[in-house]
């Protein structure tokens, strides 16, 4: 079959998940397939009421999430702190861990942070991966890239910017990382917020 150009009347685009846009039945085998991947790596779930402007804590045995947040950003928070929680309690990665907390100049603390940030990134799109969602990487990308930017903007302007303000569509995509191995501890409590 031949179609000249006079014919086209349309085109054919990718549906892109944008962040805020994911349809609940996605949302609900997210934090399905999540919630029971996280526990299997060994750490404990708990819906506590947290302390604003915290919307999530974890303590390298537990991740808490705020149940007044809401349900998309709970998904993305269980990811993101899967992530962080790996590099606090896998012992080949204790190592890194260190110009994280000592790094006082601003510009240098903030590329340290950002490498930590992406590398948690990937620990979480692995377990999304492990629990059997492949086909929400733009979402997970372009929510990581809007939690980069909402961070970033908290350390450059010392006040939490609007969420909504830092959005970001078509992020550059999170590679998924190996989930090192695991040995849960009592580290000191972490926030998301």
């Amino acid at each position: 079959m031949h179609i000249t150009g006079s014919e086209l009347t349309g085109t054919r685009q990718k549906v892109r998940h944008l962040v805020g846009k994911l349809p609940t039945e996605e949302m609900v085998a997210v934090w399905t397939k999540t919630t029971s991947g996280i526990v299997k790596h060994g750490f404990v779930l708990e819906y506590r009421d947290l302390e604003p402007p915290r919307t999530g804590i974890f303590d390298g045995l537990r991740i808490v999430v705020d149940p007044d947040v809401g349900f998309e950003m709970q998904c993305f928070i269980l990811l993101h702190l899967f992530g962080h929680s790996v590099q606090w309690v896998a012992p080949e990665l204790e190592h890194k861990l260190e110009a994280l907390q000592n790094t006082p100049e601003k510009e240098a603390f903030l590329q340290v942070l950002h490498d930590y940030e992406f590398e948690a990134a990937g620990f979480g799109l692995q377990l999304l991966h492990e629990v059997g969602i492949r086909d929400l990487d733009p979402w997970y990308s372009d929510f990581v890239a809007t939690d980069w930017r909402y961070v970033e903007r908290y350390y450059r302007e010392d006040r939490i910017p609007p969420w909504e303000e830092c959005v970001v569509n078509n992020a550059p995509r999170i590679v998924p990382q190996p989930i090192p191995k695991l040995k849960q501890k009592q580290v000191e409590v972490r926030f998301a917020f």
